[in-house]
C-alpha cells in the first residue's frame, strides 16, 4: 500500500476540513494509505509551488521522516508548480484532478467508459509533460497511474497525444451515433427515462437496488460500495411489471465538487442520458453535514448538460438515522430498511404517466390484441365478452389513454394505486 501525505491550501472559498476529508476518502479508494494531513492558510497560491518556499519546507521534512510514497494536494496545479515540487521534496507529485483521473481509470468497464476516461487523461497530460516526470515514470506500476485502460504506454511526445486526443474523439463520435440510434428507437416505443443523479457515494446505486427489489429484479443489482466513485459507467434497467406501465431507469456517475470542466466535456456522452431524461432523481445524502453544498454542486452539474428544466424528486437517503421524524416537506427513504422506497416508485409513475383513472372500454373483437397489452401495463378490474364488443374495466394512468381514446366510453379519477 502506498503512503501518502495531504496538502491543503485554505483560500477561504471553501470548508477546508471537509474539502480534507473529502481527499482522504479520494485517496482511500485508490487504496493510499494518508499518513499525515497539512493545510495553510493563504490569500492566494504561490505561483512557483503552490503553498509557499516556507511550507514546502515543512512538507519535505514530514516526507523524509515518515517516508512517504507521494503528496497529494487538494487543487489543481499547473506543470511549473508540479516540476518545482518533484525537484524540492523528491517524490511523487498528484493533485486532485490527477487523483480523480485515476480512480476514473481503475473504475472504468464499459468502452464508452474506457475511451471518455483516456480523452480526459490525454488532454489533462497535454499541458504536463514537462512538469509529471515523477508521475508518468511510474506507469508500470500502482493503481493511480495515468495509463489509459487498454494501453501499453503513454506517450510524452505532444504530437503523439495531440493524434491520441483525436482518435479517441473519434470513436467518443461514433459511441454517441450508437446511443442516438439506441434513444431514438425507445423514443419510438414512449418508454419513458429516468435517471438518478447526485453527488458521489449519496446512496444512488443503492437507491436503484432498493427499486429493482420492489420490482423483484434482484438478478440485476448493480454494484454499491461506501467509496466514492463506486459508479463510473452508466447502468440502465428496464423496469417491468404486470398491470403497470414500462419504464427504464439509469444509474450514472457521482459529482464532485471542483470537478474540472473539461471531465464533464469529456464524460458529456455517458451524462447525455441525464438530458435526455423524462424525470431525474437527485439523490442526496441526508445525514451529510455538507449536503447543502452536495445538492448545489449536482444542480450546477445539471445546468451545464442542459438538464436543470426536467422534472426533478429530491430524494433524501439515510431516514433510519434521523433522531426525529423527517420534515412532511421532504422527500426521505431508507436502502437499509426499504421504508418509503414504495411510495418513491408511486411519485415516478404519477410523474411519468399522471394520476390514476379508472376506465371502462369497448373493445371490438378484430381489436381483441389490445386485451393483451391492457392485461399487461394496466390493472384490469373486469372484462365481459359481450355480444358487439368486449367490455374492459380498468384502472390506467392518464397518459396511457391517448391509444384507447376511440374506444373508450366512461373514465374517472381514482385513489386506487
Amino acid at each position: 500500500m502506498d503512503k501518502a501525505i495531504l496538502v491543503g491550501l485554505d483560500l477561504n472559498q471553501y470548508n477546508m476540513t471537509t474539502s480534507i476529508k473529502e481527499l482522504s476518502g479520494l485517496a482511500k479508494a485508490l487504496n493510499i494509505e494518508v499518513l499525515l494531513t497539512m493545510t495553510q492558510k493563504a490569500s492566494r497560491p504561490d505561483g512557483a509551488t503552490y503553498v509557499g518556499s516556507g511550507k514546502v519546507l515543512e512538507i519535505k521534512q514530514a516526507v523524509d521522516a515518515l517516508n512517504a510514497d507521494m503528496v497529494i494536494f487538494d487543487d489543481e496545479l499547473s506543470p511549473a508548480q508540479i516540476r518545482n515540487l518533484e525537484e524540492i521534496l523528491d517524490t511523487q507529485i498528484i493533485d486532485r484532478s490527477f487523483l480523480i483521473l485515476s480512480i476514473f481509470s481503475e473504475r472504468a468497464k464499459t468502452k464508452g467508459a474506457v475511451l471518455e476516461v483516456s480523452l480526459a487523461q490525454q488532454k489533462y497530460l497535454l499541458p504536463r509533460l514537462i512538469g509529471m516526470g515523477k508521475i508518468l515514470s511510474r506507469q508500470g506500476g500502482g493503481s493511480y497511474n495515468a495509463k489509459g485502460p487498454g494501453e501499453t504506454k503513454l506517450e510524452l511526445d505532444r504530437r503523439t497525444i495531440e493524434n491520441n486526443i483525436t482518435k479517441l474523439e473519434r470513436q467518443i463520435k461514433v459511441l454517441e451515433t450508437q446511443r442516438d440510434t439506441s434513444r431514438k428507437t425507445r423514443s419510438s416505443s414512449n418508454i419513458p427515462l429516468v435517471s438518478l443523479v447526485g453527488y458521489t457515494n449519496a446512496g444512488k446505486s443503492a437507491t436503484l437496488n432498493q427499486i429493482l427489489k420492489l420490482f423483484e429484479i434482484d438478478n440485476k443489482n448493480v454494484f454499491e460500495k461506501d467509496m466514492l466513485f463506486a459508479t463510473l459507467d452508466t447502468t440502465a434497467r428496464r423496469i417491468t411489471k404486470k398491470g403497470y406501465p414500462t419504464f427504464i431507469i439509469t444509474d450514472t456517475i457521482g459529482f464532485l465538487t471542483r470537478l474540472p470542466h473539461e471531465f464533464i466535456k469529456s464524460f458529456k456522452s455517458t451524462l447525455s442520458e441525464v438530458s435526455n431524461s423524462n424525470l431525474i432523481l437527485h439523490i442526496v445524502n441526508g445525514i451529510d453535514p455538507e449536503k447543502a453544498l452536495h445538492i448545489q454542486t449536482t444542480l450546477d452539474v445539471l445546468k451545464e448538460l442542459n438538464a436543470d428544466a426536467i422534472n426533478q424528486i429530491t430524494v433524501y437517503t439515510h431516514a433510519d438515522l434521523l433522531d426525529e421524524r423527517a420534515p412532511d416537506y421532504e422527500f426521505w427513504i431508507s436502502n437499509k430498511t426499504g421504508y418509503h422506497i414504495q411510495g418513491l416508485v408511486e411519485s415516478i409513475y404519477e410523474v411519468l404517466f399522471g394520476s390514476m383513472i379508472s376506465t371502462k372500454l369497448e373493445i371490438p373483437y378484430d381489436e381483441q390484441h389490445l386485451i393483451h397489452t391492457l392485461n399487461e401495463q394496466t390493472k384490469v378490474l373486469n372484462t365481459e365478452y359481450l355480444n358487439e364488443h368486449i367490455l374492459v374495466s380498468t384502472l390506467m394512468y392518464q397518459k396511457q389513454l391517448e391509444p384507447y381514446k376511440p374506444y373508450i366510453v366512461k373514465t374517472g379519477y381514482s385513489n386506487n394505486l
